[in-house]
């Protein structure tokens, strides 16, 4: 049997052997721009081909996402995670030592997910901001509500703890690498300005979607799916309005 130690390290350098292996498979072969392929590659690249997790990882994780909403993070117990995934508190510890090692599990596997939902958009799927609005609802308001409020607790651990802050500027990078390959290809092929000021927009997205997460968490009675398209409306017209001064150049 393997130690504790041994199988926290074997899962926490986990995500996914075989969807990484498909992540770089499908952005060499479906990805028709230079510029959004090298950019989505080096989110592949951030993936390493370990095994992936188990059908018990992936009980336990879910189990803990429940419990974790429920209760808050620092009130639940690694007992009360036992019980909500089935299995004895022993047999718990043999696959996470910790809460905070849970944690890490959820933010790792959120961020392979993201990374291959990135991976996915493809130019000639049609036009990239309707892919990147798909993608959008898909994770804002088809996730279940837990995941905002999770990811709350998390935004509050992360800012006196330095692992959870760097767990969340990983998956933050993994986002901002995937909308600023997505939004310069959108520039190239017409569908936003040219002149656009990249950075300012970017700023703009993360800060809405953030807002976004936080009135989902805090409020049960908020229509997301009503929600989502004033953001997204909102995206599209700070397109037209955040553009670079006469003059300066184009943003690469």
């Amino acid at each position: 049997m393997q130690s504790d130690a041994v199988v926290y390290q074997s899962y926490n350098h986990w995500p996914y052997s075989q969807l990484t292996a498909g992540l770089r498979y499908g952005m060499r072969m479906n990805v028709h721009s230079h510029l959004f392929g090298r950019a989505l590659s080096q989110i592949a690249d951030q993936l390493p081909a370990e095994r992936g997790p188990s059908e018990r990882h992936i009980r336990i994780l879910d189990a803990a996402e429940r419990v974790f909403a429920r209760s808050g993070f620092h009130a639940a117990t690694m007992n009360d995670v036992a019980l909500e995934a089935g299995m004895s508190p022993g047999n718990l510890y043999r696959y996470f030592p910790s809460k905070d090692a849970i944690v890490a599990g959820i933010a790792e596997r959120d961020r392979s997910e993201i990374a291959a939902d990135f991976a996915g958009l493809d130019p000639d799927k049609g036009g990239l901001l309707d892919q990147l609005e798909e993608l959008g609802r898909f994770h804002l308001v088809h996730k279940p509500r837990e995941k905002a409020i999770i990811a709350l607790q998390i935004w509050a651990e992360a800012a006196r703890n330095p692992q959870m802050a760097q767990m969340c500027a990983s998956i933050d990078g993994t986002v901002e690498q995937g909308v600023t390959a997505a939004v310069a290809v959108a520039r190239e092929n017409g569908e936003l300005p040219v002149n656009l000021d990249q950075a300012r927009f970017l700023q703009a997205i993360f800060m809405m979607a953030d807002g976004f997460f936080c009135r989902r968490a805090v409020d049960p009675e908020f229509d997301g799916a009503a929600g989502a398209e004033t953001l997204f409306a909102a995206m599209r017209g700070l397109a037209q309005v955040l553009l670079l001064p006469p003059g300066q150049g184009e943003q690469p």
